[in-house]
């Protein structure tokens, strides 16, 4: 019982959200029920700040299956208050670094999910570019709402 509570919670928390940034009801609902039963995968924004890159050129060397995702809020980031930040776990050497944020438009609404204590996962997908001399690096993350 509780898990549907939760599950409803955070659609109507998200539908929110995207009903203030211009759906109407029934798109909002549509949109947010169908983000909460699929899970979404994005690119990482803010890779190519401080040393992000490097990190990322550096995760390269380790089997995905060694590398572990967890999303933390930032409310106190100066350029959005609903800032996530993304922080990559290696395993093999017992590190961890933030590697980038989830994209604004999303991290509007899922912060407010976060903020209810409602859980939310990361998986890494992929570890894109860096292909060419001067290609930035990049990574894909499969973001979900627990149910």
């Amino acid at each position: 019982m509780k898990q549907i509570t939760n599950t409803r919670k955070t659609v109507c928390i998200m539908a929110n959200k995207l009903r203030k940034a211009g759906y109407s009801l029934s798109q909002a609902f549509k949109k947010a029920w169908r983000r909460i039963k699929l899970s979404m995968t994005i690119r990482a924004a803010g890779t190519t700040f401080s040393n992000r890159q490097e990190i990322i050129r550096f995760m390269k060397h380790f089997p995905l299956s060694s590398l572990s995702l967890t999303l933390e809020r930032e409310p106190e980031n100066q350029f959005d208050h609903n800032a996530i930040k993304i922080i990559v776990h290696i395993h093999d050497i017992h590190k961890k670094a933030i590697i980038g944020y989830i994209p604004k438009g999303l991290a509007k609404e899922l912060s407010q999910v976060m903020d209810k204590r409602i859980p939310v996962k990361a998986k890494l997908m992929d570890i894109l570019g860096g292909y060419g001399y001067k290609e930035t690096m990049g990574v894909l993350v499969n973001v979900s709402v627990y149910k």
